[in-house]
């Protein structure tokens, strides 16, 4: 009836076949015990292509994690699913309603543009560590429980317009939507090169039509903020949890970024949040549009300073920074004042980049949007055509390029889908879709 495709190098087999069987019996408890109604679930064995049950099941189960998005074989077994539903609806007109997707690890997770351009992600409001960690935690079993049930109820109704079955030859010539060759590895501060590695040859830039990104997180954790100021509920146990916007929002600055980026076209996002003493990843791709995002108040901790002299001396080329000051928080909006004057006093034009505010999470994925907009105009578009000669009048005046920024601004923003994708970001505790 189904097939659960999920990332064996996560290491989860247990877990994910428990989950399987739940969700099982929980079929089984409608249907009854009948061949008909029996999901398989994928080998633990590494394979070239997809199983046989890819190729007739009627519904397709996905777990996703940053593994499964850059798995070879798990982007062909989707890939391949995903081509039985087009052929589906290429001969009825009807989309299927196949494919039925939970989030198993928030872990560094970023969903690829073709996953996300298919609605089909159970329990999208959710907002914690995955359904793995609902699995694990006793006082989420209800939740787990009820997305079980939500899942066996997809999944039959899934089943009842199955996608036209596709033979193994025909499967072979499916090329992947997504995998290894369209992810980037996030780099996280244990992962990091020692500073003693030489430095790689820079990476050639790609393409105009190629957008990369890459978020530089100056943000602190719960315990380190503790010192520093007294409201610390917006912080998690790592830099990457920081919801500059809670009780608002739960999402976090790592979420709302990569939402606005792939929505904008952004094709690999990195995140990087280097801690008081980590050294900045010497790889970074020099095509990359690289944001710095700053939570003001870490500003009152000394290591702070040496942070930022780090990434000025990096080979990071920063198109902007973004300083993060909640409206809605009450103790920052108390102390803004004294929070822009300490960022000013910090060497912030070191980085010879645009410098924004953000007061909200709207603001913060606007600000995204335009970043990415200026950055992969061509270097002649600033200057109307030509770049002018020394002494030479430009085409257009101060003002006239504001506007146009301004056009171009808002057609970028209407290059994304409506809604904007839900984008996973790459840290525990985070939330999928928009929030």
């Amino acid at each position: 009836m189904f097939f659960t495709s999920y990332a064996g190098s996560t290491g989860d087999r247990g877990p994910v076949q428990r989950f399987h069987i739940d969700v099982q019996n929980e079929i089984y408890s409608v249907l009854g015990r009948t061949p008909s109604a029996e999901g398989r679930l994928k080998h633990p064995e590494p394979a070239s292509g997809p199983g046989p049950a890819v190729l007739d099941c009627r519904a397709l189960l996905v777990l996703y994690s940053a593994e499964y998005v850059d798995d070879a074989q798990c982007a062909k077994e989707w890939s391949v699913f995903a081509e039985r539903m087009d052929r589906r609806t290429r001969r009825t007109g009807e989309r299927p309603d196949s494919l039925v997707g939970i989030v198993w690890r928030t872990d560094a997770l970023v969903l690829p543009r073709p996953v996300t351009a298919v609605r089909h992600i159970v329990d999208e409001e959710y907002q914690g560590p995955g359904l793995l960690g609902l699995q694990q935690d006793p006082r989420g079993r209800d939740r787990y429980q009820g997305i079980v049930r939500r899942v066996a109820a997809r999944l039959m109704r899934a089943a009842e317009l199955p996608p036209p079955v596709m033979s193994e030859p025909e499967s072979r010539t499916v090329a992947p939507r997504f995998g290894p060759s369209h992810a980037v590895p996030c780099r996280r501060r244990d992962a990091v090169e020692p500073a003693t590695e030489p430095p790689k040859a820079p990476t050639a830039a790609s393409g105009h039509d190629a957008r990369h990104m890459m978020l530089l997180l100056v943000a602190g954790t719960a315990d380190r903020m503790r010192h520093l100021r007294g409201q610390v509920a917006c912080y998690g146990g790592s830099a990457e949890e920081w919801r500059p916007f809670h009780p608002y929002s739960e999402e976090t600055v790592t979420s709302t970024v990569g939402w606005a980026a792939r929505a904008c076209g952004v094709d690999r996002l990195a995140v990087v949040a280097p801690g008081p003493d980590d050294p900045l990843p010497y790889d970074i791709d020099e095509s990359a549009t690289v944001l710095v995002v700053v939570d003001p108040w870490l500003t009152g901790d000394p290591a702070f300073r040496a942070l930022w002299e780090r990434i000025a001396w990096s080979r990071a080329r920063v198109a902007a920074v973004v300083v993060v000051l909640a409206r809605t928080d009450e103790e920052s909006t108390a102390e803004a004042t004294r929070l822009r004057e300490a960022v000013s006093r910090t060497p912030t034009r070191m980085l010879d980049a645009a410098h924004h505010e953000a007061g909200s999470r709207e603001a913060l994925a606007h600000i995204v949007v335009a970043v990415m907009a200026d950055s992969v105009a061509r270097p002649e578009d600033d200057m109307g055509g030509a770049r002018a000669r020394t002494g030479e009048l430009t085409i257009e005046s101060p003002a006239e390029r504001r506007v146009r920024r301004q056009r171009e601004r808002v057609g970028w923003l209407r290059r994304g889908a409506n809604p904007w994708p839900p984008v996973m970001s790459r840290t525990p505790g985070e939330s999928l879709g928009p929030g």
